[in-house]
């Protein structure tokens, strides 16, 4: 039985339509996932079939009860995270026929999103989830609602059969653009060759008489104007030919090092025995590390566990923490109130940027915000536009190392994967949080992983290096013991040291 029938839906603001959708169905036991770019109508959808938005023509028939779980709500001093997981657990646990969830796995980390993918495959209702999370659309959504151009299109089937089909259609146009253009090339060769013969038969041969070229002026004319209508009308069909679009790409951007300030020395960043704490809870134990220059790092680890203390500190340049002298630090961390909301958004990038305007503007349209957004006020963008504004202006800074935490919670698709092109050709250093494991997968050289209050490098690890420090606390104990002058208070700290780390393994 069909739960959600929408036909001829059409939503509009200030007069001006945000979306349409011609016909979406869904039924019990379907899951649906919509997909768009960021501020074009996905969370309207929502609040239009929930009935908490009531303001938009066309015929609107859901015959069920509706539970939706918003995007953002108060969280009550709890994380983002921790928040969105007890709004789904009162969700759930109200068993609606229909259940809606936007963007639920934006603040989660991997355990945390492994344990939502397996709640909804198993929830027996209608599910509809907006997201932009690959691997959970992947693995839960049984058909699409695209938005683009502002139309909505259903796709019945799941995230990767829609991908392909998607990048399907793209190379198909792409293919009969470049047919017709070559086809038009030929027509416009073939015009240009009749007006060229036409103009010849005119003019006669250079070996006709005075009297022969007057003779036949009437049949050379008469000649000369076919060919030339010949012309015209092959002129006409390539006019007429030339229907396709050429599907939009967005230009590439690699920059080069010699864009960014230049890095001195082999270590970017640097930790030596550190001990991290958040309040009374310890975070970190003995930690160690090094990021030299070029690396893509990935902090990876539960939610809670110290990702954002960490760089925090290295920010903060804490004890047993470097951060080294040439580093230009661009620092993205998510906090809407730092945007000028008075301000355009060019305003806010011609500030921001170390580029030249025309690549500036290359990359704004890569990730999205074209022509279009340059003379909106920040504070009319959406929250998702807020937040590709707020990363543009620190990927295009005067910096040489990015430290990026969450950039990809509620960046749509596009944008996701413009900041992973971005990020894979960025020539200088990034050290990131995300908890989008296709992104991590894409983007990071390496990974440092948050476990039993170590930080442990697994390629390190599975190479043979030590995940804790007791090796060289054991010789620099052994150096002290042999030493000729006995420094008996550092050999009890180091006593101390080793104890703990036996202690917790």
């Amino acid at each position: 039985m069909t739960q959600i029938n929408l036909n001829q839906l059409t939503k509009a603001i200030a007069g001006e339509s945000l979306f349409t959708a011609a016909r979406l169905t869904a039924q019990a036991g379907d899951r649906v996932g919509i997909i768009g770019a960021n501020g074009t109508g996905k969370s309207t959808l929502a609040h239009i079939i929930a009935g908490t938005d009531t303001d938009y023509t066309g015929q609107r028939t859901v015959t069920d009860d509706v539970v939706l779980v918003p995007q953002i709500a108060p969280t009550a001093g709890r994380s983002g995270g921790q928040s969105m997981l007890d709004r789904i657990r009162r969700a759930l646990a109200q068993r609606p026929a229909i259940l809606i969830l936007d963007e639920p796995s934006a603040n989660l980390d991997d355990d945390h999103q492994r344990w939502l993918t397996t709640q909804l495959l198993h929830f027996t209702g209608l599910l509809v989830v907006i997201s932009h999370d690959r691997e959970l659309l992947t693995a839960v959504a049984t058909q699409i609602w695209s938005l683009e151009d502002h139309q909505f299109t259903q796709y019945n089937g799941g995230f990767q059969e829609f991908t392909t089909y998607r990048e399907q259609r793209r190379e198909n146009a792409l293919s009969q653009y470049q047919h017709e253009q070559a086809e038009r090339r030929k027509l416009k060769q073939a015009v240009q060759a009749r007006h060229e013969k036409a103009e010849r038969i005119r003019k006669g041969s250079r070996n006709m008489s005075q009297a022969e070229r007057a003779n036949s002026r009437s049949i050379r004319e008469q000649n000369a104007g076919k060919m030339e209508r010949g012309a015209r009308a092959l002129r006409d069909r390539a006019e007429r030919q030339t229907t396709a679009v050429k599907p939009h790409e967005a230009a590439a951007l690699k920059l080069v090092a010699t864009d960014l300030p230049p890095v001195t020395g082999k270590r970017l960043v640097a930790a030596e025995d550190l001990h991290l704490k958040r309040g009374r809870h310890d975070l970190l134990h003995h930690a160690r590390f090094d990021i030299t220059p070029g690396e893509r790092v990935a902090l990876v680890g539960p939610n809670g566990c110290g990702k954002s203390t960490l760089i925090t500190a290295i920010l903060d340049h804490a004890p047993h923490t470097r951060l080294a002298p040439s580093a230009r630090v661009g620092y993205f961390h998510q906090d809407m109130t730092e945007l000028p909301a008075a301000k355009t958004v060019w305003q806010v990038m011609a500030a921001a940027t170390a580029l030249d305007a025309d690549r500036t503007r290359q990359v704004m349209g890569a990730f999205g915000l074209t022509a279009r957004f340059y003379d909106r006020l920040v504070g009319d963008l959406s929250g998702g536009e807020q937040v590709k504004l707020q990363l543009l202006a620190i990927l295009v800074s005067a910096s040489n190392l990015l430290i990026l935490d969450e950039p990809t919670n509620y960046l749509d698709l596009p944008a996701l994967q413009a900041l992973e092109d971005y990020l894979i050709g960025y020539p200088g250093t990034v050290l990131f949080v995300a908890h989008d494991q296709e992104f991590r997968q894409h983007v990071a050289t390496r990974t440092l992983v948050f476990k039993d209050r170590q930080l442990v490098d697994p390629a390190q690890t599975a190479q043979g290096t030590p995940a804790t420090d007791l090796p060289r606390l054991q010789f620099e104990y052994d150096q002290a013991m042999l030493a000729p002058e006995l420094d008996t208070a550092r050999l009890q700290e180091l006593r101390q040291q080793m104890a703990a780390i036996k202690g917790e393994k």
